[in-house]
Formats: C-alpha cells, sequence, structure tokens
C-alpha cells in the first residue's frame, strides 16, 4: 500500500468540500519547541498547505522552555474565540504529567483535540567524531567515562528514551536538559554532550550536513531513507518503542464550528502529495482526528505512565 493510500484509509472523518473566506486576522498556531526543532519542520509545510486550503493566515508562535509548559499554558490561557491553536507533541500531553508533580495547565480539561497529523521515530545519535561506531561501543565508552558522559535532551521523549537506555543497561551519564532540540543539538555538535535521541525531522538536516552520527533508530524496521542504520531490537535493546507524535490542539471551549473547520483544512493538507512527499523522509503521515485521537492520546497516556516507571522516573 503506498504512502498516500495509508493515509486516506487513516482518516478519521470524511472530507466535505471544504472552502473558507480569508478572514483578515491572522490565527496563532503556538509551538512549544524551537525554530528547527522536529515539531517546528512539521508544522510549518503543513500550515503552508492549511493556508492554501483556506486562504487563511497563520502565524507560527514559538514558545520553547519548561517541557513545553510554557506553550501549553499560554494556549490554555488564550481565548478560546477559534484564533489559537497549538501544534505539539507527546511531551506536552502525555508525559509532562509523568515527569511533574504539577504542571500550570491540564492537559485534559484545558484543551480541544484537533487531529494528530504524524508519527515519528528517534535515533542515537553521537557526534561525527566520536570514536565510537555502535551502540555497544558507547555503552563501553559510557563505563569508560563516568564522570565525562553525558546526554542532552529538549523534549520529554528524548529525555525518556535516554533514561531508559541508561537504566537498562546500568550506566551512569550526566542528563543536560535544553530549551529546545536545537540547542541541545548545537552542544552534541560541538562536544559539550556525548549522546541525545533526536527525532527524525530533527536529525534530517544534520544527517544530510554530516553533522552527526547515528547509531540506532527506534523504529520495528529499519528506515529506507537511512538504511545502514540499525534499529534498537538489532542493536540489542529489546522493546525499544519510542516515538513521537505530532497533533494539533484548540483552547477548550473553542466553538465546535471553528474545531471542525480546522479539521476539515488540516485533513484537506494531508491530502497534497506534495506534502506526504515532503513528509515522508522525515515521519509517518497518520491522520487522528475526533473521538480516534482522543482515544489514541488516553492509550499513549497510559504507556508514558509504564515507560517511566520501567525507568526509575519519579515526577518531580
Amino acid at each position: 500500500m503506498n504512502l498516500l493510500a495509508r493515509v486516506f484509509l487513516t482518516l478519521g472523518v470524511a472530507m466535505t468540500g471544504f472552502t473558507a473566506v480569508a478572514d483578515e486576522s491572522p490565527i496563532r498556531v503556538i509551538l512549544p519547541f524551537a525554530a528547527g526543532s522536529g515539531t517546528d519542520n512539521i508544522a510549518r509545510p503543513l500550515l503552508d498547505e492549511v493556508t492554501k486550503a483556506t486562504k487563511q493566515v497563520f502565524v507560527i508562535d514559538n514558545r520553547p522552555g519548561a517541557s513545553g509548559a510554557i506553550a501549553a499554558q499560554a494556549v490554555a490561557q488564550a481565548a478560546p474565540d477559534g484564533r489559537t491553536f497549538m501544534v505539539t507533541t507527546n511531551t506536552t500531553h502525555t508525559i509532562n504529567p509523568v515527569l511533574f508533580k504539577k504542571l500550570p495547565y491540564d492537559p485534559v480539561k484545558d484543551f480541544s483535540p484537533v487531529a494528530m497529523v504524524s508519527t515519528s521515530p528517534y535515533l542515537l545519535m553521537v557526534r561525527k567524531d566520536m570514536p565510537v561506531s555502535n551502540v555497544k561501543e558507547l555503552m563501553d565508552w559510557i563505563k569508560l567515562n563516568p564522570g565525562k558522559a553525558s546526554y542532552g535532551w529538549g523534549a520529554a521523549v528524548s529525555q525518556m528514551a535516554g533514561a531508559g537506555f541508561l537504566k537498562r543497561f546500568d550506566l551512569n551519564a550526566i542528563g543536560v536538559p535544553y530549551k529546545s532540540s536545537p540547542q541541545a543539538v548545537t552542544d552534541l555538535i560541538g562536544g559539550q554532550i556525548s549522546f541525545m535521541f533526536l527525532d527524525l525531522p530533527a536529525a534530517v538536516p544534520h544527517l544530510k550536513g554530516d553533522r552527526l552520527k547515528p547509531l540506532l533508530v527506534t523504529a520495528p524496521k529499519r528506515l529506507a531513507q537511512l538504511p545502514s542504520v540499525p534499529t534498537a531490537s538489532e542493536a540489542g535493546i529489546k522493546d525499544f518503542d519510542v516515538s513521537a507524535w505530532i497533533g494539533v490542539f484548540a483552547p477548550a471551549g473553542t466553538p465546535a464550528p471553528a474545531i471542525k473547520k480546522m479539521t476539515e483544512a488540516l485533513t484537506q493538507a494531508m491530502r497534497s502529495p506534495a506534502l506526504l512527499e515532503r513528509f515522508e523522509s522525515c515521519c509517518v503521515p497518520e491522520v487522528l482526528v475526533g473521538d480516534a485521537f482522543t482515544t489514541y492520546l488516553q492509550k499513549d497516556s497510559a504507556r508514558w505512565v509504564e515507560r517511566a516507571a520501567a525507568a526509575g522516573i519519579q515526577p518531580e
């Protein structure tokens, strides 16, 4: 089954011939991560297609920091008038609740789910000149450099992946949080940190630039665009299922017609062959809307509770 057919099969609603007259004022779309992050790299071409469908101007507002809580709080407190949306990931809605005892927003009560648009695996990355060529060699290096080994993250999925990896093999490394992935990647390339798990959309530009070295991919099978990179299972890490979804939310209480309008615009955008071709190199288009998206969120929340427990992570 080709990519376009697979996307059509996952659409949760039928298109209704959506058309719209451009509104004079732009719609604000808040992102919890910086420009150049995986979320940003997906959101911008997606919203370009939504603009084509609606003739509506969308303005992206990047608000990185506090594991996405700054952006999530801003959306939760925004007027529910259909003029504010959020493009985000597992971090704000299904992982932060297991990392923090208290959040400045409620991931369920403060938001109306609109649509999930994609999922993507993660890559275990080291800098190009790191003296390791596979996961076993990285583990040996970490054991030999207990005071030097460190890992970074700019999103909760990356944090959980790193902690889970260390816990699985009884390894020790210093964890370094960043506002967003691009800053962590800069330090990884510069040698300030030793390794990190990075989502595929954010990793692609650095792989093309030959600046980082991937040791494994957290996908069930090897990626067509990275055929030489082994899966976690092939690298000796069984049942290491780490992935990120990207979805669109509105503030709770946003009128149903505004949600419906955005849902239809997103599903129409996700029919674009040009967009799907662009996404093919960095993510798996997977559209879920309505109850299907809500159910997915509930299941994902339960999965991350289990993973946090397995990694020995306690909420702070």
